[in-house]
């Protein structure tokens, strides 16, 4: 009787000597191509953000420049201004900024983001592969990061290796993992009900920063004149002028977030003892330096802007409506879960990222600058259920339109 491979207490036999070092040598070889191709694409998001970080500086060290070292002041200033597009917190003399343009880092995000989803679907037939590109990925990337900031160093300006190392984790961990994930199958079901409650908090948290960008922008109109007067005082000619427009657009989503705190009533601070809130009428006064974006600040409050916490509510009222619709066939009991359950994932979102507008900007006057996380995330939790909870529980039936019945004649002789 013949005995099969399977029947072998041991299973199948590995293959010896010329095969087992054939199928060694072609395992080291797959890995190599996928290691190279990981260093590769860690390499091409790293040019392509220096080359973009080189082209906004190298007016400003062109014009501005007399030094003989242009060459020198050139690599510098593109290497300090590299990591400040990559959130790491410069540090002039002893005080550190932490409050930084993070509009800028969607760019490397970004990056880094298509190079992993590009590395996953490239080697999706086996997802060893997969994790050796996108580690050397990760890891190229990031000996970067640290190596600039720890060898660069001038009496001007100075990086923390350490801190650096932190952030890029957080920034080039996340990019890589959703650009895994993006191709990658998750083995791992997740229910419906828990499914809903996380995308409609997205949608929500989402919602409310959209509401704050056009705050900010209504503001920037109004203010036009104030911002143009900022650019004035400054100076800055052609080539300062786009360096300023850039760094003021890596701070919007700053602006952002401080627009969704003012709405929710928890306002924001600028410096140790100011206070902008929609219920404080009028700002103390402040010295502020001559930055654009500053310009939209609200320096009054009316009466008016007492209601402006009825925006997040009526948003609610809307994720309300949302809940009652779609998850009719459920008990009261289980949508009044749902409600509660996406303000919660809406507020940890918002304090999150209120979390990245809290900071310094090194000056005695301009430390402590941004919201209360932990306020602000309560008060977006409060207002959202307050405004879904009363709608949730309501039938689905009180929200459709009924439609009227028509009734068609229909013959009942045969052609």
């Amino acid at each position: 009787m013949e005995t099969l491979d399977s029947d072998v207490p041991g299973g199948p036999e590995k293959p010896a000597g010329p095969q087992r070092r054939k199928h060694r040598t072609s395992t080291a070889r797959t890995d190599f191509q996928a290691a190279a191709w990981g260093i590769l694409f860690g390499l091409r998001s790293l040019v392509v953000t220096v080359v973009i970080t080189a082209i906004v500086v190298m007016p400003v060290i062109l014009v501005d420049s007399a030094s003989e070292f242009e060459a020198r002041a050139l690599f510098e200033s593109t290497t300090w201004s590299w990591l400040l597009m990559n959130g790491s917190a410069p540090r002039l003399g002893a005080a550190t900024f932490t409050l930084l343009p993070w509009g800028l880092v969607v760019i490397p995000w970004i990056l880094n983001f298509f190079a992993a989803r590009a590395l996953a679907r490239r080697f999706s037939h086996e997802k060893r592969l997969i994790a050796v590109s996108t580690s050397l990925l990760f890891i190229t990337y990031l000996a970067a990061e640290v190596c600039a900031a720890a060898f660069v160093d001038s009496i001007n300006v100075s990086y923390s290796a350490w801190a650096t190392f932190g952030v890029a984790i957080l920034v080039n961990g996340t990019a890589v993992v959703a650009g895994v994930l993006s191709i990658a199958h998750s083995p791992i079901r997740i229910p419906e009900l828990l499914r809903f409650i996380v995308v409609r908090g997205v949608a929500a948290a989402l919602a409310l920063l959209g509401i704050g960008a056009l705050l900010v922008a209504l503001l920037l109109v109004a203010n036009f004149s104030d911002v143009l007067f900022l650019y004035n005082q400054l100076d800055p000619g052609y080539s300062g002028f786009l360096a300023i427009t850039v760094l003021s657009l890596g701070y919007l989503p700053v602006l952002f977030a401080w627009a969704v705190a003012y709405l929710a009533g928890a306002g924001f601070t600028i410096g140790p003892d100011v206070m902008i809130s929609p219920f404080i009428p009028v700002t103390a006064p402040t010295q502020l330096p001559p930055f654009p974006p500053l310009a939209v600040l609200p320096e009054t409050a009316g009466a008016v802007s007492w209601l402006l916490p009825m925006v997040i509510i009526c948003v609610g009222i809307a994720w309300g409506v949302g809940v009652s619709l779609h998850m009719s066939r459920e008990t009261v009991l289980i949508r009044l879960v749902i409600a509660v359950g996406i303000g919660v994932v809406a507020a940890i979102i918002i304090m999150g990222l209120s979390l990245l507008a809290v900071g310094n900007l090194g000056d005695v006057r301009l430390v402590n600058l941004g919201p209360d996380p932990t306020l602000l995330g309560s008060l977006v939790w409060l207002l959202l259920t307050v405004g879904m909870i009363p709608v949730a529980v309501v039938p689905a039936r009180f929200f459709t339109r009924k439609r009227p019945v028509s009734i068609s004649v229909v013959s009942g002789v045969p052609e």
